[in-house]
């Protein structure tokens, strides 16, 4: 009887699979896990991008179907809960506005996220240099078909603007 490649893989590793140390499997596990976490960071970092560059593909890209928005300031008039992706883009679409070929607006650093199969959390600050805002997003994530998601994003926001902070009007609402 011949063997083909197949079948001496498929006798080996069964055999292969039994020999793995568990430190070894542990650690696999904890990077599989790491993986996960740089993929909601970099999500976060996608929905910065298509904020900054009105790329509206890749925001809708960023938040599952179902997605929820809060946006809060602290110190200026923004209390906005959004339901639905489109309801999202929407009123991004209106409060982000034209902004040319502005540079970059959003800044995210000091993510922490957390991943249990596959939901994750992750807490940023953001710094918005344009409006000189600061605010800590916290956002869970699901992983889907598609990859990993925003289902819910929160924004308590502050601006240093004095311009923003002594209106009772803004004329528009700030950036998130």
């Amino acid at each position: 009887m011949r063997l083909t490649l197949f079948g001496v893989t498929a006798l080996l590793l069964p055999l292969l699979l039994a020999c793995i140390h568990p430190s070894l499997e542990a650690r696999l596990q904890l990077l599989e896990v790491e993986a996960d976490r740089q993929a909601v960071i970099r999500l976060m970092h996608a929905y910065a991008q298509g904020l900054d560059s009105l790329d509206e593909e890749l925001l809708r890209r960023t938040f599952t179907e179902d997605a929820v928005a809060e946006y809060v300031a602290v110190n200026y008039p923004l209390n906005e809960r959004l339901e639905g992706r489109d309801a999202i883009l929407a009123w991004l679409r209106k409060s982000v506005g034209d902004r040319g070929n502005s540079a970059p607006w959003h800044y995210m650093s000091t993510a922490m996220v957390e991943v249990e199969g596959d939901r994750g959390t992750l807490r940023t600050f953001q710094h918005n240099r344009t409006l000189r805002g600061i605010g800590v997003y916290t956002v869970e994530a699901r992983r889907t078909a598609e990859g990993w998601q925003i289902a819910k994003l929160h924004l308590d926001t502050r601006s240093q603007e004095n311009q923003l902070v002594e209106s009772p009007e803004l004329g528009g609402s700030p950036t998130p």
